[in-house]
């Protein structure tokens, strides 16, 4: 078993995140055979988790077809440079947050206590 490993480098911080997987002789020829649905939501879901950004589907395939490429020149280790939305900031659509619609109470102030603290007060009489 060989072992190839995917490092997702993201644009905008420069970071590194890697995922790998063993292969043997006859997936090595075929590597396209390896990257099932299931193994690609792996890959998914693991990079999600490690870079905290969000990878839409053309992301996720052209990160498989660079590997795929890469598997069968031989390369062990890939590399793609990627520029991605946090998953917070991708998911923010989706929030329906409707707020607290409840109206405050009404505090009314106790004027007996309010004076100036600093100045003085304006004439009353305008002449």
């Amino acid at each position: 078993m060989v072992k190839y490993s995917f490092s997702l480098r993201l644009k905008s911080t420069n970071d590194e995140y890697t995922y790998s997987i063993n292969l043997d002789y006859a997936q090595e020829n075929s590597p396209e055979k390896v990257f099932t649905k299931q193994v690609r939501e792996d890959i998914r879901s693991h990079l999600q988790k490690e870079s905290l950004c969000a990878i839409k589907e053309n992301d996720l395939n052209l990160i498989v077809q660079t590997w795929i490429q890469d598997i069968r020149e031989g390369e062990r280790k890939s590399t793609l440079i990627l520029n991605l939305p946090l998953l917070i900031e991708s998911n923010i659509e989706n929030l329906h947050e409707p707020g607290n619609q409840n109206i405050p109470a009404i505090i009314n102030p106790n004027f007996a206590q309010m004076e100036p603290h600093t100045g003085m007060l304006p004439p009353l009489d305008f002449v």
